[in-house]
């Protein structure tokens, strides 16, 4: 890392992208134990045709339409022990009646504008800056993943690993772009690395397509919990943008799931309050993986972005649920603008 970072190209503006060809991501052996704990094919694969919805203490859930049921979760989590806030709209895809789409905004709204604006059911915060990921809405591109940076911090960017698609003909998937690498570390050529990225993504023929990282849970395999390496020293002390803290911190959390049944689930944790910590992107997992055994699980841009609206709940103008923390105050209101939003339309 620390010899690759002088070769980067400027990392605050869009980049000229060489013909390469794509790389070979490898994918090491996953360790277990320690502060990481420990992942085997047997704890995941026999979820496979399991059917999960959270009920019991600190649950409460109710059915918003035919087929879209909102869940909260208030309490503290048994894995850590840890006071949380979290709130899921669950849509089943296989009713007609409704559509899960990407809209892309611009001049950018907040979540409750963008609400508003398409008319929808729920609405969800979607990616991060768009200097680092790959977004179409609608057939049009957006952004092609131009940066091989975040920002202006001379981090590789490692945030579009996968990627929320919605097809022409409506079906929604969420797939990685290649080999996953767990723990996670930059690959030894970056630049050729997003150039398979950005291939991969233009390639596709999806009306929507947004790209993220972490993915969390990989057709049962709960990737997430891998993400970071435990062994990183002094990781509390580096930028706010490495991979290392930034997942292993715990925030606000934003994520999208596909479950078997073709569910499809959107999620918003609080956290920054005294009556959310907020979570990592291994309690994340875990979390998701009791309660909603997703398929599939994508984190998607959170902290003062995560912003989840449902229609007749929450704030009974803006119809934001959780509590958003881009203005430190325990409220509906501190929602940041954002250029991406997920929107649950009536067809």
């Amino acid at each position: 890392m620390t010899l690759l970072l002088p070769l980067l190209l400027c990392c605050g503006s869009k980049e000229e992208i060489p013909e390469l060809p794509a790389p070979v991501i490898v994918n090491p052996e996953i360790p277990g134990g320690g502060e990481g704990g420990e992942t085997t094919p047997g704890e995941w694969e026999a979820n496979r045709g399991k059917i999960v919805t959270p009920s019991g203490d600190n649950w409460t859930s109710k059915t918003i339409r035919n087929g879209i049921t909102y869940y909260t979760f208030s309490g503290k989590e048994e894995f850590t022990n840890a006071k949380q806030q979290v709130f899921a709209i669950d849509i089943d895809l296989s009713d007609p009646s409704y559509s899960v789409k990407l809209a892309y905004t611009n001049p950018a709204p907040v979540t409750s504008e963008a609400h508003k604006m398409y008319n929808s059911i729920a609405t969800l915060n979607a990616g991060y800056e768009a200097g680092s990921i790959y977004i179409r809405a609608n057939g049009g591109v957006k952004s092609n993943l131009p940066n091989t940076t975040i920002s202006t911090t001379g981090i590789p960017n490692w945030k579009s690993e996968a990627a929320f698609f919605r097809d022409a003909d409506g079906k929604i998937s969420i797939k990685t772009a290649g080999e996953l690498i767990r723990p996670y570390s930059a690959p030894d050529n970056l630049t050729k690395a997003i150039n398979a990225l950005r291939s991969f993504y233009s390639n596709s023929s999806a009306l929507d397509i947004i790209s993220s990282a972490p993915m969390l849970v990989d057709d049962f395999n709960p990737v997430g919990k891998t993400f970071v390496n435990y062994d990183t020293p002094n990781w509390s002390k580096l930028n706010g943008e490495n991979p290392q803290k930034h997942q292993r911190t715990r925030h606000p959390r934003t994520a999208i799931a596909l479950t078997e049944n073709n569910h499809f689930i959107m999620f918003v944790v609080d956290g920054r309050n005294s009556n959310s910590d907020g979570m990592s992107a291994r309690e994340l997992t875990q979390f998701m993986v009791k309660w909603f055994n997703p398929q599939y699980a994508l984190n998607m841009d959170g902290g003062g972005s995560s912003t989840l609206c449902v229609e007749g709940e929450g704030d009974q103008e803006t119809h934001v649920v959780n509590y958003p923390c881009d203005n430190n105050k325990y409220d509906h209101a501190g929602e940041r603008a954002r250029a991406t939003h997920f929107i649950v339309v009536e067809n």
